[in-house]
């Protein structure tokens, strides 16, 4: 899985683009599919807005659905660890739907367990 990190609006350092494979890189056992990763890191310049100043837009491209996330906060890092919970949350439900839901398959209920 490629990852693609692109900055708007702001410098980023290699430190950062580590950690941002690092983060990544559990995703994998979620999506198998996954071609690449969009990362995209923005700054607010607004001043009024320094609590949110900090955007990162995560965008999976696979075989199946384009899954996208996006977090803002005042520290780019607490944005990414938001926005790749919001992806592995989403991540989850894609894999839940592909799932056979009848047959043997079924799984079993709340109510029967």
């Amino acid at each position: 899985m490629d990852i693609v990190v692109t900055a708007r609006h702001c410098e980023l350092k290699e430190r950062f683009r580590v950690h941002v494979a690092e983060k990544l890189a559990r995703l994998e056992k979620l999506e198998h599919r996954a071609l690449w990763v969009d990362v995209e890191v923005s700054r607010e310049p607004n001043p009024r807005l320094a609590d949110v100043a900090e955007r990162v837009e995560l965008t999976v491209h696979s075989k199946g659905p384009v899954i996208r996330a996006e977090a803002k906060a005042a520290d780019r890092y607490a944005a990414l660890d938001l926005a790749v919970e919001r992806l592995e949350a989403r991540m989850r439900k894609v894999a839940d739907r592909r799932r056979v839901h009848r047959g043997a398959r079924t799984p079993v209920s709340v109510a029967r367990a």
